[in-house]
């Protein structure tokens, strides 16, 4: 099956919003079914409170880190499906990145009621929805010009 533009910016918001849901339910079930709890009065596990949230900022200053890594050696691509297709892994990877700290997050606010890990979870979740797949984005990632500009503004047309 040839990809369109279309057919991959559907599939990536498909992608992206399935990596999200996940984390918003689980959130969302544990806000509901969690008794918060003060940070002060959690002794036992002080060096969670700082370890997490690092892991989250890992994510997301990795994320940007191995996206530009990924999308560098895209911008000399001959094809525009090419660079599509690196572009989807690059994407991917900093989706996953920010997925991964911030179910970890909320998991363990599950676990331990502490308000400061839903909190990093969902300013993780906040942030992914920022990057959400749009055309704009991906042309602007790619620096499309030209002939592959135009051959990512006719959304119904098969990319060779």
């Amino acid at each position: 099956m040839q990809i369109t533009p279309r057919s991959y910016i559907k599939t990536l918001t498909l992608i992206h919003t399935a990596l999200m849901i996940g984390p918003l339910l689980l959130g969302t079930f544990f806000f509901l079914n969690t008794e918060i709890i003060n940070t002060a009065e959690q002794d036992g596990n002080a060096v969670f409170i700082y370890v997490f949230p690092l892991i989250g900022l890992i994510g997301i200053f990795g994320g940007k880190f191995l996206h530009k890594l990924f999308l560098n050696p895209l911008l000399p691509k001959e094809t525009l499906a090419e660079k599509l297709t690196g572009l989807q892994s690059a994407l991917l990877i900093q989706y996953a990145l920010l997925e991964g700290p911030a179910l970890l997050n909320i998991i363990w606010f599950g676990q331990t009621g502490n308000a400061l890990f839903l909190t990093v979870g969902g300013v993780l979740l906040l942030y992914l929805f920022v990057l959400r797949p749009k055309s704009s984005k991906i042309e602007s990632d790619l620096q499309l010009k030209g002939e592959h500009k135009r051959q990512f503004h006719n959304l119904d047309e098969p990319l060779p």
